[in-house]
């Protein structure tokens, strides 16, 4: 859920446009800004749903620096409102954050690379429109005194942006690099250097059209439970993420939600996969080590080892993937902030492997082969995270998954599969298919998206 506010915000007032948050992005006007924060959890456990105008954009070049901003703005004093949502900031945190964090983790700085580093971005929210994922009768509220579609009644249709139309995708050639890629990091998982690494490689399409609507697009194809949308100018990330990174409240609890293991729809054999289930483990474990540096002794606990979830498609009986998922909470002792969490935990373990820097190094050392090289300064947004960060100091961020980064009219969507010991290259690769389904669906020529 999104954090309960303690800054000053307006009360939120109800309002009915009978549309899903879906609709109300498509529908967004052109030239308003647009920060969103997308819960699509057909059970409820991601509930609430933000469709933002943030009052400003910003670009940091350290987490220390987006940290300062953060923390200036939950100093304020305020009062307590209703319905899920308080003032805050929509955040995307890129992978490369990781290696300010561990600079060993990063081959490529060692051998003098230069790569121009991506910005952490912070999107200020202090008023929008928030949609109940329990309802579904299209209620919304709305908080703060702006409104982008005036006083309530239908909203205007925007056909120029209710759709976009994608070239043919590019990067599918990459297979054979993929696959050396694949046996190199099992040579390695062999000889003791890790025990699992998270290989991606990079699809990219010409958009042509809103990345907004590619965001809507993306979103009622994956249901994501923990989707995000930030535009800044010529660059835009559309994260339709499944995976929940960190969850963590104003009293302390934090909770992690890794997946590994991704097989399509109409294939229910996931949970009869050793390797699948071996594959999680092991990142069960590094998570776990990683909040119990800064969680209470003894309050770290693996609350679910396996869970094998349907996302995406029309709902839990028509899933457009099955997931496996493990459930892992603690609780943060005391004064430790989010910087702390950050260090501990930051890249997240599902997208790196384990151990996590030699992983990292791995990785640092492929991928560039793989469609990471040049001026999009490796993985960029894509295996970081991005969420909202409450005044309150309440925190929900997904790993930046299933996410596609528009710069310059150029649409790029990586994929990635968990490498183990006995992982097939060729299986590996049409794992990472399965999960770029949704992408590739949409790439159709120049045609419109359907």
């Amino acid at each position: 859920m999104l954090p309960q506010a303690t800054t000053t915000c307006p009360s939120p007032t109800p309002i009915r446009h009978d549309r899903t948050p879906i609709h109300t992005i498509r529908r967004w006007p052109a030239d308003v800004t647009l920060a969103a924060i997308l819960a699509g959890d057909p059970a409820g456990r991601t509930r609430w749903s933000l469709l933002a105008n943030p009052t400003a954009i910003e670009r940091h070049p350290t987490l220390d620096a987006a940290l300062a901003r953060i923390t200036e703005a939950q100093t304020r004093p305020g009062t307590d409102e209703p319905s899920g949502f308080g003032p805050g900031w929509i955040v995307s945190i890129p992978y490369a954050v990781g290696h300010a964090i561990e600079p060993s983790a990063s081959v490529n700085a060692r051998r003098g690379s230069c790569i121009q580093p991506e910005p952490i971005r912070l999107a200020r929210v202090e008023r929008g429109y928030i949609h109940d994922n329990r309802h579904t009768n299209g209620d919304n509220t709305r908080a703060g005194s702006w409104t982008a579609f005036g006083e309530p009644g239908p909203m205007p249709q925007a056909e120029s942006d209710a759709r976009c139309s994608l070239g043919a995708c590019q990067g599918l050639d990459r297979r054979a690099a993929y696959e050396a890629g694949v046996e190199r990091c099992v040579g390695l998982i062999r000889a003791g250097d890790a025990f699992q690494i998270s290989l991606a490689h990079r699809l990219s399409a010409a958009l042509n059209g809103s990345p907004r609507a590619l965001f809507a697009d993306l979103a009622e194809r994956l249901r994501p439970w923990h989707g995000c949308y930030l535009e800044d100018g010529r660059w835009a990330m559309a994260s339709a993420s499944p995976e929940l990174f960190l969850e963590a409240d104003a009293r302390g609890r934090v909770v992690t939600r890794p997946m590994k293991g991704t097989r399509s729809g109409d294939d229910p054999t996931l949970g009869l996969s050793p390797k699948d289930a071996a594959e999680l483990a092991m990142i069960v474990d590094l998570m776990r080590n990683d909040l119990g540096r800064v969680c209470a002794f003894g309050s770290v606990r693996v609350r679910d080892a396996r869970s094998i979830e349907p996302h995406g498609g029309e709902g839990p009986s028509t899933p457009s993937v099955w997931q496996g998922v493990a459930t892992i909470d603690g609780r943060l002792r005391e004064g430790v902030g989010l910087g702390e969490l950050f260090a501990a935990a930051f890249p997240p373990g599902s997208v790196t492997g384990a151990p996590k820097i030699r992983a990292m190094q791995i990785i640092d050392e492929l991928e560039p082969a793989l469609g990471f090289e040049g001026p999009m300064r490796r993985r960029g947004a894509y295996c970081g995270c991005a969420g909202f960060v409450g005044d309150d100091g309440a925190v929900v961020l997904n790993v930046a998954i299933r996410s596609a980064i528009i710069e310059d009219g150029l649409c790029h969507y990586p994929v990635g599969a968990g490498i183990v010991a006995d992982s097939n290259p060729a299986e590996e690769w049409h794992e990472t298919l399965v999960k770029a389904s949704a992408f590739l669906g949409l790439c159709r020529g120049e045609g419109a998206c359907p």
